[in-house]
Parts: structure tokens; sequence; C-alpha cells
């Protein structure tokens, strides 16, 4: 799990980092990351990085801007549909509006309640989306983990792994992202039986392949997807996503 702030005050943002880092340590919560961030751009980039369950504290208010939290809350419905949203602002008459744009928010805590009062509502989220953290995202799952990352992601999303330029780097490319993470690529084709390496630096989803363009030796996609596979392997490719269907 990674945890976002957005907050353009650095003693709110502060604020938060310390009540989060310390709740964590009390519960013994996990989490890979915590991102603060004043720039909503630099929040909605650092979604396409990640997958599994993410947690968002959203201030409202940025830049004297009221809606920007809910706008910044609806990009990330759109990239992280699994995503736990809590909005913390001092603009507590706009919490009826945060139905409005049907982002599923799961609280909206006030900046200036009675600090005892605030750690609580921040604890109780941290725990809620801790819990979370263990549920499936889809009942059709793909799960990964090693000694360097943990995800989850709907099989039903993935087309297809590759190598890259850094050492025992893996790339993800799946209908609405892309995902980078270290691995080695026969973890990820001995990890589950739909999945078939093709080529040596190439790991496809089998279930998701449209056709084999033997003479240009490629494994379409859809959403103009493309990956190479080897001369060699091209019939027990055909042969595996047949038997699949």
């Amino acid at each position: 799990m990674n945890i976002f702030i957005l907050e353009d005050h650095l003693i709110q943002q502060q604020r938060l980092e310390r009540i989060i880092k310390t709740l964590s340590l009390k519960h013994q919560i996990r989490y890979r990351n915590l991102i603060s961030t004043a720039k909503p751009d630099h929040l909605l980039s650092q979604i396409e990085q990640v997958a599994n369950h993410q947690l968002y504290f959203l201030d409202l208010e940025i830049k004297n801007e009221k809606h920007t939290g809910l706008a910044v809350a609806k990009e990330i419905r759109k990239k992280d549909p699994y995503g736990t949203i809590v909005f913390v602002t001092t603009h507590s008459e706009l919490a009826p509006k945060t139905f409005a744009y049907r982002v599923a928010a799961l609280d909206f805590i006030e900046k200036d309640l009675p600090e005892e009062e605030f750690i609580q509502k921040v604890e109780a989220c941290l725990l809620i989306a801790d819990e979370r953290r263990t549920i499936p995202v889809s009942p059709d799952l793909f799960s990964f983990e090693n000694k360097y990352t943990s995800f989850q992601i709907p099989f039903s999303d993935i087309l297809y792994f590759e190598t890259i330029e850094i050492a025992h780097k893996i790339r993800l490319i799946t209908k609405s992202k892309v995902l980078d993470f270290y691995a080695e690529l026969h973890e990820i084709a001995e990890s589950d039986e739909r999945l078939f390496r093709c080529h040596r630096a190439f790991v496809v989803n089998l279930a998701n392949i449209r056709s084999i363009d033997k003479k240009n030796k490629l494994v379409l996609f859809d959403h103009d997807e493309s990956c190479s596979v080897s001369r060699r392997l091209q019939k027990e490719t055909i042969e595996k996503m047949e038997a699949l269907r």
C-alpha cells in the first residue's frame, strides 16, 4: 500500500505525515511509500507507478481553489478505482458536494477538530485501508510478491510483461496502465499457467492475445499493443492460446 497526501500548507502536511507514521508504527501497518505533495499533477503522475490498494488524504482547497481536491479525486478514480480516498479540509460546507462527484470517499475530516479527535479519525481511515489491502480487488486476481515488490491486479487487465534496460526490472503492460517493478521474467512465467514466455524478453497473457502475426513475429493484443514472439515458439504460443478458448 502507498499513502498519498495532497496538501499545500507545509505545517498541515507535516502534521498529517507525523500522525500517519506514529499510527502505522502503533498498529504495525505496512506501507511502501508515503508521498506528500502540494501539486495535484505530481500526485496523479505517481499513480501510474502503482497497483493494488492505495490510500489518499486530499485537501479540498489547493492554491485558494476550493474544488481542486474534488477534481483530483475524480481523476484518481479513473486511474485507481480501488483506492481509499479521504478528504481533509477546513471547508466542512463542501462535504455534501463530494457525493455529487461520485468518488466514494471514505471520510471527510475537518482540520480544526480537537487534536485527539482528528487523530482518531485518521486512525480509523488507516485501519480500514489496511484491512482493504488484504481483500482481492478482483475475483480473478494476479498476485505477485517477492523480496522487492508486492502487488495485485485483475488478471483480465494484463497484456504482457517485458524486460527493460534496467537490470532485473520488469515492465507490466495492462489495458490501462504501465507498472515497473523488480523481478525475474521466469518468476512471472511460472506464476500462472495462463502466462507464457513466448520470447526471451516477453511473457504474454494467453487469454488476451487477439492474434499472432507469423510473418512479422508479433503477438497482437487489443488497444494497439503488440510484442515479439520468437519463431521457434510461435506454434506453442498458438497451441496454448487456443487451449484456453
